[in-house]
């Protein structure tokens, strides 16, 4: 793959803003624990006496784990949650594997830029500028580490259990760890994130991480006492900052959806590449780091609120399978979603739009031909960067298609049952709707 810089970021540039209308894949994640924003810091927006509240303060990083010849064999991205007040990062958080195979260009036309293949051209500084291009999320700090680097920051874990979906097999052909459960060390486990094995795919080889970022964080429990020190830095947004607080308390792993390229026409060169779910991305990253998550069309900028009670769900339907249907739905008219919330609570009958000011209410209103019956009113307090918040209704479940929210049409990436293991309340006091704190 010859290809300049200049015009790998303009191809990823215009991919993302492409690629952001959504993949027609399904999906189940049952959540757990309530998922919100933070109220920072209460204000008032100028010129006006409507209260704004911010998102909360949310570090990102990503980790890089190299193999020989500097091969990009691993990949996670990771966000910190916030204190109770939102103002300030806390400690634990997410951390979210990512293929290295991913395809930067998100599946649009012809040429496929798949990341690993990247960083064998260009570095792993090249990172910086893909993972957002990828994600749609701006990433603080990145680093890369060796097998070496990586073994001595997981050293003091101790034993770490990992299932394995397959044995992994060293360059010399033999067998590193075989398949199934097993126990492993700090060494082995580095070991495993810094092999790239041939044979394997990027969707296989994908899986291999996900077993063992999972290993690591059921190891880290309730947190260090001794935080990780992974990268370098000072300070908050350094990934040393960042990967410490993240292990000082409970860390979730979080997969992404994805299928292969494999159409001769979308990949001429039939490289091994992956296109991640776009809708699935948003969803994750509006629930962890809505804060972060870009808003790449010149559209409004949306919250999806899915807070139906248990009762009032189809069987086998989760809060964020009706999530993910109606991001898909924002995404699919040029819009943004930064912010996703899937806590329990009772749902209206009509969905329920609020918009930041009156200028919007007309928008609002005709959203009803994405999400049936709707109430429109401007919000009592605004949200800084969104234009619009959606709480689904009761009669848009009427409009589902019970298989594709189900996940049955998915493939690759998470499994139906995974969930959004995170917990982040709205603070007390805070009222979205329009009588404000009545």
């Amino acid at each position: 793959m010859t290809v300049s810089r200049h015009r790998r970021r303009m191809s990823t540039t215009r991919a993302l803003i492409a690629s952001l209308v959504g993949v027609g894949l399904a999906l189940i994640l049952g959540v757990a624990g309530a998922v919100a924003i933070y109220n920072t810091k209460d204000g008032q927006v100028q010129g006006s006496d409507t209260p704004e509240v911010q998102f909360p303060v949310t570090p990102t990083g990503a980790i890089a784990v190299v193999g020989p010849g500097g091969t990009l064999a691993s990949l996670a991205v990771v966000t910190v949650r916030p204190t109770e007040g939102g103002d300030e990062p806390g400690t634990g958080g997410t951390l979210v594997p990512v293929p290295v195979s991913a395809d930067a260009s998100g599946g649009i036309g012809t040429e496929r830029l798949p990341l690993d293949e990247t960083v064998g051209l260009f570095g792993t500084e090249s990172l910086s500028d893909e993972i957002p291009a990828l994600l749609g999320v701006s990433i603080d700090d990145v680093a890369a580490l060796t097998e070496l680097e990586l073994a001595t920051a997981l050293a003091d874990l101790g034993a770490i259990e990992v299932t394995l979906p397959e044995a992994v097999t060293s360059s010399d052909g033999s067998v590193l760890v075989d398949v199934g459960v097993r126990s492993i060390d700090a060494a082995t486990a580095a070991a495993i994130l810094a092999n790239r094995e041939s044979s394997l795919s990027g969707a296989e080889d994908y899986e291999i991480d996900v077993a063992v970022w999972s290993g690591i964080a059921s190891a880290v429990g309730d947190g260090l006492g001794t935080p990780m020190q992974i990268g370098e830095g000072t300070g908050p947004g350094s990934l040393l900052d960042t990967f410490g607080r993240l292990t000082s308390g409970p860390m979730a792993v979080q997969t992404i959806r994805f299928e292969p390229i494999a159409s001769v026409d979308l990949n001429p060169r039939g490289v091994d590449a992956l296109v991640l779910d776009r809708v699935d991305v948003a969803v994750l990253f509006g629930h962890v780091a809505p804060a972060r998550v870009a808003a790449p069309y010149a559209g409004y900028t949306y919250r999806v609120v899915s807070a139906f009670g248990d009762a009032q769900l189809p069987s086998g339907i989760a809060r964020v399978d009706v999530a993910y249907t109606a991001v898909k739905a924002v995404l699919a008219t040029e819009s943004n979603v930064r912010s996703v919330d899937t806590t329990a609570d009772e749902a209206p009958a009509a969905t329920r739009i609020e918009v930041a000011d009156d200028s919007l209410l007309a928008a609002a209103e005709r959203l009803a031909d994405v999400f049936g019956p709707v109430e429109a009113r401007v919000a009592g307090t605004r949200i800084a960067g969104i234009d619009i918040v959606v709480t689904l209704g009761t009669d848009y479940l009427a409009t589902l298609d019970i298989d594709a929210a189900d996940g049955t049409t998915a493939a690759g990436g998470s499994p139906p049952g995974d969930t959004v293991e995170v917990d982040i309340p709205i603070t007390e006091g805070t009222d979205m709707t329009a009588e404000g704190t009545s």
